[in-house]
């Protein structure tokens, strides 16, 4: 069973951007790698610009087929399945986001990227 997750940023006006994951939003998976790979707050938008993912890896990678992934490599709905690119969700605040997330997207986590280091919320 997944464990679902959301993955942003605080931007400059206190709002928050960001993606779904669907697979291994634990702290030890998500916010691992999160915290090993994803450090450069460029590579940051490079991954929320892939759009919603179905799994983190500690490269973004090239496109590779949505089944039979290249090891290593960020899983995306969009690049590797072909789905709609949807545009990142934006909240106004981080307290909105986690209502959001908590109440209607089946969540457990979020990770927020701020000041140049991830946070975890569990909820």
């Amino acid at each position: 069973m997944a464990t679902r997750s959301f993955i942003g940023k605080l931007l400059l006006d206190g709002s928050v951007r960001g993606v779904y994951c669907h697979w291994d939003g634990y702290p030890d998976g998500v916010g691992k790698t999160l915290t090993e790979h994803y450090t450069d707050p460029n590579k940051v938008d490079a991954l929320l610009a892939l759009g919603d993912i179905s799994s983190l890896a500690p490269e973004i990678g090239e496109r590779h087929d949505f089944d039979r992934p290249t090891p290593g490599f960020t899983v995306a709905y969009h690049r590797d399945r072909g789905e709609p690119l949807e545009p990142n969700a934006v909240y106004s605040t981080v307290r909105g986001l986690l209502r959001y997330v908590t109440d209607d997207s089946g969540a457990e986590y979020a990770y927020i990227f701020e000041g140049g280091r991830w946070t975890t919320h569990k909820l």
